[in-house]
Protein backbone atom coordinates (compact mmCIF):
# COMPACT_ATOMS: atom_id res chain seq x y z
CA UNK A 1 0.00 0.00 0.00
CA UNK A 2 2.66 2.25 1.02
CA UNK A 3 4.46 1.46 -2.37
CA UNK A 4 1.25 2.51 -4.30
CA UNK A 5 0.66 5.66 -2.65
CA UNK A 6 4.60 7.00 -3.49
CA UNK A 7 4.02 5.99 -6.87
CA UNK A 8 0.78 7.16 -7.22
CA UNK A 9 2.21 10.87 -5.83
CA UNK A 10 5.66 11.11 -7.96
CA UNK A 11 2.97 10.00 -11.22
CA UNK A 12 0.52 12.33 -10.21
CA UNK A 13 3.38 15.15 -9.68
CA UNK A 14 5.13 13.80 -13.14
CA UNK A 15 2.07 14.19 -14.93
CA UNK A 16 1.29 17.81 -13.89
CA UNK A 17 4.64 19.01 -14.43
CA UNK A 18 4.88 17.76 -18.24
CA UNK A 19 1.23 18.93 -19.12
CA UNK A 20 2.18 22.48 -17.19
CA UNK A 21 5.68 22.76 -18.54
CA UNK A 22 4.21 22.04 -22.48
CA UNK A 23 1.23 24.32 -21.77
CA UNK A 24 3.47 27.56 -20.74
CA UNK A 25 5.73 27.01 -23.49
CA UNK A 26 8.83 26.34 -21.22
CA UNK A 27 10.84 23.77 -20.56
CA UNK A 28 10.44 24.02 -17.12
CA UNK A 29 10.98 20.56 -14.72
CA UNK A 30 13.13 19.01 -17.47
CA UNK A 31 16.89 17.98 -17.34
CA UNK A 32 17.09 15.31 -20.14
CA UNK A 33 20.38 13.37 -19.52
CA UNK A 34 21.61 14.12 -22.86
CA UNK A 35 21.47 17.29 -24.78
CA UNK A 36 18.89 17.82 -27.27
CA UNK A 37 19.04 21.20 -29.48
CA UNK A 38 15.51 23.03 -29.88
CA UNK A 39 16.28 23.06 -33.59
CA UNK A 40 15.71 19.38 -33.56
CA UNK A 41 12.68 17.24 -34.67
CA UNK A 42 12.05 14.64 -32.15
CA UNK A 43 11.62 10.87 -32.35
CA UNK A 44 10.01 9.01 -29.37
CA UNK A 45 10.10 5.50 -29.28
CA UNK A 46 8.45 3.55 -26.07
CA UNK A 47 9.73 0.20 -24.82
CA UNK A 48 9.27 -2.14 -22.28
CA UNK A 49 9.28 -6.42 -22.88
CA UNK A 50 10.54 -7.15 -26.56
CA UNK A 51 14.25 -6.07 -26.99
CA UNK A 52 14.38 -8.50 -30.08
CA UNK A 53 11.37 -6.15 -31.62
CA UNK A 54 13.39 -3.00 -30.50
CA UNK A 55 16.48 -4.13 -32.34
CA UNK A 56 14.86 -4.13 -35.38
CA UNK A 57 12.90 -1.45 -34.78
CA UNK A 58 16.12 0.60 -34.29
CA UNK A 59 18.22 -0.60 -36.95
CA UNK A 60 15.52 0.56 -39.16
CA UNK A 61 15.44 3.76 -37.63
CA UNK A 62 19.44 4.19 -38.26
CA UNK A 63 19.21 3.47 -42.02
CA UNK A 64 16.11 5.90 -42.63
CA UNK A 65 17.33 9.21 -44.47
CA UNK A 66 17.55 12.23 -42.33
CA UNK A 67 17.45 10.50 -38.93
CA UNK A 68 20.83 12.26 -39.00
CA UNK A 69 18.83 15.74 -38.25
CA UNK A 70 16.56 13.70 -35.42
CA UNK A 71 16.61 13.75 -31.46
CA UNK A 72 15.73 9.98 -30.41
CA UNK A 73 14.00 9.66 -27.06
CA UNK A 74 13.77 6.37 -25.73
CA UNK A 75 11.01 6.13 -22.84
CA UNK A 76 11.23 2.26 -21.11
CA UNK A 77 7.96 1.90 -19.77
CA UNK A 78 7.89 0.48 -16.10
CA UNK A 79 9.79 -2.63 -15.63
CA UNK A 80 10.58 -2.91 -18.52
CA UNK A 81 13.12 -5.77 -19.85
CA UNK A 82 16.77 -4.70 -19.11
CA UNK A 83 17.85 -6.03 -22.03
CA UNK A 84 16.33 -3.21 -23.88
CA UNK A 85 19.13 -0.97 -22.57
CA UNK A 86 21.85 -3.38 -24.13
CA UNK A 87 20.19 -2.82 -27.32
CA UNK A 88 20.34 1.20 -27.47
CA UNK A 89 23.43 1.08 -26.32
CA UNK A 90 24.63 -1.29 -29.22
CA UNK A 91 23.06 0.94 -31.90
CA UNK A 92 23.98 4.13 -30.06
CA UNK A 93 27.16 4.66 -32.51
CA UNK A 94 24.63 4.39 -35.25
CA UNK A 95 22.27 7.37 -33.80
CA UNK A 96 23.70 10.95 -34.33
CA UNK A 97 21.39 12.27 -30.89
CA UNK A 98 19.39 10.22 -28.36
CA UNK A 99 18.36 9.96 -24.71
CA UNK A 100 16.79 7.20 -22.43
CA UNK A 101 13.69 8.51 -20.23
CA UNK A 102 12.21 6.06 -17.93
CA UNK A 103 8.58 6.41 -17.40
CA UNK A 104 7.38 7.33 -13.92
CA UNK A 105 5.26 3.88 -12.53
CA UNK A 106 1.97 4.83 -13.61
CA UNK A 107 -0.77 3.21 -10.76
CA UNK A 108 -3.63 3.24 -13.15
CA UNK A 109 -3.97 -0.43 -14.77
CA UNK A 110 -6.06 0.88 -17.94
CA UNK A 111 -3.64 3.61 -18.85
CA UNK A 112 -0.53 2.48 -17.92
CA UNK A 113 1.19 2.45 -21.54
CA UNK A 114 -0.97 5.38 -22.48
CA UNK A 115 0.38 7.23 -19.73
CA UNK A 116 3.98 6.48 -21.19
CA UNK A 117 3.20 7.47 -25.01
CA UNK A 118 1.52 10.78 -23.42
CA UNK A 119 3.66 12.30 -21.54
CA UNK A 120 5.97 10.85 -23.33
CA UNK A 121 4.93 13.13 -26.18
CA UNK A 122 4.23 16.37 -23.71
CA UNK A 123 7.77 16.24 -22.56
CA UNK A 124 8.98 15.85 -26.27
CA UNK A 125 6.75 18.44 -27.96
CA UNK A 126 7.78 21.07 -25.55
CA UNK A 127 11.32 20.94 -26.99
CA UNK A 128 11.05 20.15 -30.66
CA UNK A 129 12.28 22.45 -32.89
CA UNK A 130 8.42 21.59 -34.78
CA UNK A 131 7.89 17.88 -35.78
CA UNK A 132 7.28 14.87 -33.66
CA UNK A 133 7.82 11.70 -34.55
CA UNK A 134 6.60 8.69 -32.83
CA UNK A 135 7.84 4.85 -33.52
CA UNK A 136 6.77 2.14 -31.09
CA UNK A 137 9.23 -0.66 -30.66
CA UNK A 138 6.92 -2.53 -33.26
CA UNK A 139 7.37 -0.72 -36.13
CA UNK A 140 9.79 -1.37 -39.08
CA UNK A 141 10.00 2.27 -40.44
CA UNK A 142 11.20 2.38 -44.55
CA UNK A 143 14.23 4.64 -45.56
CA UNK A 144 12.26 7.23 -46.93
CA UNK A 145 10.01 7.23 -43.34
CA UNK A 146 11.49 11.16 -42.12
CA UNK A 147 11.47 12.79 -45.77
CA UNK A 148 7.89 11.32 -46.54
CA UNK A 149 6.53 12.64 -43.04
CA UNK A 150 8.25 16.54 -43.86
CA UNK A 151 7.38 16.33 -47.25
CA UNK A 152 3.18 15.77 -46.88
CA UNK A 153 3.26 18.07 -43.51
CA UNK A 154 5.11 20.70 -45.52
CA UNK A 155 2.77 20.04 -48.86
CA UNK A 156 -1.00 20.01 -45.85
CA UNK A 157 -0.08 22.80 -44.04
CA UNK A 158 -3.29 21.76 -41.18
CA UNK A 159 -2.58 18.46 -40.79
CA UNK A 160 -3.70 16.49 -37.17
CA UNK A 161 -0.85 14.27 -37.74
CA UNK A 162 0.62 11.71 -40.64
CA UNK A 163 0.58 8.13 -40.15
CA UNK A 164 3.03 5.85 -42.47
CA UNK A 165 1.31 2.91 -42.62
CA UNK A 166 -1.44 1.22 -44.53
CA UNK A 167 -4.54 2.21 -43.24
CA UNK A 168 -6.06 -0.87 -41.15
CA UNK A 169 -8.71 1.24 -39.77
CA UNK A 170 -10.96 0.43 -42.98
CA UNK A 171 -10.23 -1.76 -46.47
CA UNK A 172 -8.85 1.40 -48.24
CA UNK A 173 -8.08 0.56 -52.03
CA UNK A 174 -4.93 3.00 -53.38
CA UNK A 175 -2.98 2.54 -56.34
CA UNK A 176 0.89 1.54 -55.85
CA UNK A 177 2.04 4.91 -56.25
CA UNK A 178 4.96 6.47 -53.66
CA UNK A 179 4.24 9.85 -54.46
CA UNK A 180 0.56 9.58 -53.74
CA UNK A 181 -1.55 10.49 -50.19
CA UNK A 182 -4.93 11.28 -49.40
CA UNK A 183 -6.32 12.91 -46.26
CA UNK A 184 -8.84 11.05 -43.87
CA UNK A 185 -10.79 11.22 -40.39
CA UNK A 186 -11.86 8.76 -38.13
CA UNK A 187 -8.36 6.53 -38.86
CA UNK A 188 -6.06 7.53 -36.40
CA UNK A 189 -3.55 4.37 -35.60
CA UNK A 190 -0.45 4.97 -33.21
CA UNK A 191 1.91 3.19 -35.30
CA UNK A 192 4.58 5.22 -37.32
CA UNK A 193 2.91 9.01 -36.52
CA UNK A 194 3.99 12.36 -36.97
CA UNK A 195 2.95 15.69 -35.26
CA UNK A 196 3.29 19.07 -35.63
CA UNK A 197 4.46 20.10 -32.07
CA UNK A 198 1.86 22.99 -32.38
CA UNK A 199 -1.15 20.23 -32.59
CA UNK A 200 0.09 18.26 -29.57
CA UNK A 201 0.09 21.01 -27.48
CA UNK A 202 -3.21 23.10 -28.89
CA UNK A 203 -5.41 19.73 -29.24
CA UNK A 204 -4.05 16.73 -26.98
CA UNK A 205 -2.51 18.15 -24.09
CA UNK A 206 -5.50 19.32 -22.79
CA UNK A 207 -6.61 15.99 -22.78
CA UNK A 208 -3.31 14.49 -20.81
CA UNK A 209 -4.62 15.18 -17.66
CA UNK A 210 -4.90 13.23 -14.53
CA UNK A 211 -9.06 12.59 -15.18
CA UNK A 212 -8.40 11.16 -18.13
CA UNK A 213 -5.37 8.87 -16.80
CA UNK A 214 -7.12 7.94 -13.33
CA UNK A 215 -10.50 7.19 -14.83
CA UNK A 216 -10.39 7.19 -18.53
CA UNK A 217 -14.30 5.87 -19.13
CA UNK A 218 -15.54 8.39 -17.06
CA UNK A 219 -13.76 11.18 -18.47
CA UNK A 220 -14.60 9.89 -22.61
CA UNK A 221 -18.10 9.93 -21.72
CA UNK A 222 -17.90 13.34 -20.49
CA UNK A 223 -15.84 14.54 -23.37
CA UNK A 224 -16.33 12.54 -26.39
CA UNK A 225 -20.27 11.08 -25.58
CA UNK A 226 -21.06 11.33 -29.41
CA UNK A 227 -18.07 9.75 -30.47
CA UNK A 228 -18.18 6.88 -33.02
CA UNK A 229 -15.19 4.47 -31.11
CA UNK A 230 -16.54 1.88 -29.01
CA UNK A 231 -15.89 3.11 -24.99
CA UNK A 232 -14.65 -0.56 -24.83
CA UNK A 233 -11.44 1.57 -26.33
CA UNK A 234 -9.81 3.74 -23.59
CA UNK A 235 -6.09 3.66 -24.30
CA UNK A 236 -4.27 6.52 -26.00
CA UNK A 237 -5.01 5.58 -29.48
CA UNK A 238 -8.58 5.81 -28.96
CA UNK A 239 -8.27 9.07 -27.09
CA UNK A 240 -6.12 10.73 -29.45
CA UNK A 241 -8.50 8.94 -32.37
CA UNK A 242 -11.59 10.58 -30.53
CA UNK A 243 -9.63 14.20 -30.27
CA UNK A 244 -9.04 13.78 -34.57
CA UNK A 245 -12.71 12.99 -35.06
CA UNK A 246 -14.37 15.65 -33.20
CA UNK A 247 -11.88 18.05 -35.01
CA UNK A 248 -11.22 19.35 -38.75
CA UNK A 249 -7.70 18.59 -38.90
CA UNK A 250 -7.38 15.74 -41.58
CA UNK A 251 -4.63 12.81 -41.36
CA UNK A 252 -2.59 12.28 -44.01
CA UNK A 253 -1.89 8.06 -45.02
CA UNK A 254 0.20 7.68 -47.77
CA UNK A 255 -1.07 5.68 -51.26
CA UNK A 256 2.58 2.99 -50.77
CA UNK A 257 3.18 2.87 -46.77
CA UNK A 258 6.64 3.69 -45.84
CA UNK A 259 6.54 1.36 -42.66
CA UNK A 260 4.79 -1.32 -41.01
CA UNK A 261 3.38 -2.88 -38.02
CA UNK A 262 5.62 -6.27 -36.93
CA UNK A 263 4.08 -6.76 -33.56
CA UNK A 264 2.83 -10.22 -34.15
CA UNK A 265 3.42 -10.94 -30.20
CA UNK A 266 3.34 -8.37 -26.93
CA UNK A 267 1.80 -6.65 -24.51
CA UNK A 268 -2.13 -7.35 -25.84
CA UNK A 269 -1.15 -10.69 -27.95
CA UNK A 270 0.23 -13.97 -26.72
CA UNK A 271 2.99 -15.52 -28.06
CA UNK A 272 7.30 -14.85 -26.95
CA UNK A 273 10.50 -15.65 -28.57
CA UNK A 274 13.08 -17.69 -26.45
CA UNK A 275 15.98 -17.81 -25.88
CA UNK A 276 19.02 -15.52 -25.51
CA UNK A 277 18.68 -11.32 -27.00
CA UNK A 278 21.36 -12.13 -29.84
CA UNK A 279 19.03 -15.69 -30.73
CA UNK A 280 15.95 -13.76 -30.59
CA UNK A 281 17.20 -10.86 -32.83
CA UNK A 282 18.71 -13.64 -35.31
CA UNK A 283 15.16 -15.16 -35.25
CA UNK A 284 13.25 -12.41 -35.30
CA UNK A 285 14.80 -11.23 -38.78
CA UNK A 286 14.01 -14.89 -40.45
CA UNK A 287 10.10 -13.71 -39.45
CA UNK A 288 9.20 -9.72 -39.74
CA UNK A 289 10.00 -9.48 -43.03
CA UNK A 290 7.89 -12.33 -44.33
CA UNK A 291 4.39 -12.06 -44.09
CA UNK A 292 3.53 -15.77 -44.37
CA UNK A 293 6.39 -16.36 -41.80
CA UNK A 294 4.97 -14.05 -39.05
CA UNK A 295 1.07 -15.14 -39.43
CA UNK A 296 2.32 -19.31 -39.25
CA UNK A 297 4.46 -17.65 -35.72
CA UNK A 298 1.56 -15.48 -34.83
CA UNK A 299 -0.79 -17.28 -31.69
CA UNK A 300 -3.61 -14.20 -32.18
CA UNK A 301 -5.87 -14.45 -35.20
CA UNK A 302 -6.16 -10.40 -35.14
CA UNK A 303 -2.87 -10.31 -36.36
CA UNK A 304 -3.31 -11.43 -40.37
CA UNK A 305 -6.12 -8.67 -40.36
CA UNK A 306 -4.35 -5.29 -39.58
CA UNK A 307 -0.59 -5.81 -40.71
CA UNK A 308 1.71 -7.26 -43.05
CA UNK A 309 5.11 -6.56 -44.64
CA UNK A 310 6.00 -3.94 -46.59
CA UNK A 311 9.05 -2.91 -48.77
CA UNK A 312 11.42 -0.50 -46.92
CA UNK A 313 13.65 1.09 -49.71
CA UNK A 314 10.16 2.99 -50.77
CA UNK A 315 10.79 6.38 -52.01
CA UNK A 316 8.96 9.30 -53.54
CA UNK A 317 10.14 9.66 -56.94
CA UNK A 318 9.07 13.20 -57.65
CA UNK A 319 6.80 15.85 -55.59
CA UNK A 320 4.14 14.37 -53.31
CA UNK A 321 0.57 15.11 -54.74
CA UNK A 322 -3.16 14.36 -53.49
CA UNK A 323 -5.03 11.66 -54.16
CA UNK A 324 -8.49 11.59 -53.95
CA UNK A 325 -10.05 9.58 -50.95
CA UNK A 326 -9.88 6.18 -52.42
CA UNK A 327 -13.12 4.10 -52.11
CA UNK A 328 -13.41 1.24 -49.30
Amino acid sequence: MLQWATDRWKFRRAARAARAALLAGTREGYAPPAPASDTQDILLVPCWRRPEMLWHCIDNICRAEGVEAVHVVFRPDSDFDPDNLAVIREHAKRLPSHEIQPAPRCPYRRTKLSANILLGYLNVAARAARYVYMVEEDIMVGRDFFRWHAAVHAQCADLFCSIAVRNHNRNVHTPDDPDGYYLTSGDYCSWGVCFDAAVIREHIAPHVNLAYLSRPKRYLRGHFADSRVSFGFVEQASLLRRIQEGGSLPIAYPATPRAFHAGFYGRNRPGKIQGALHDRVRRLHGMIYDCSAMRSAALSDCYAADSEPVPLDIVARQGLHQLDMPSA
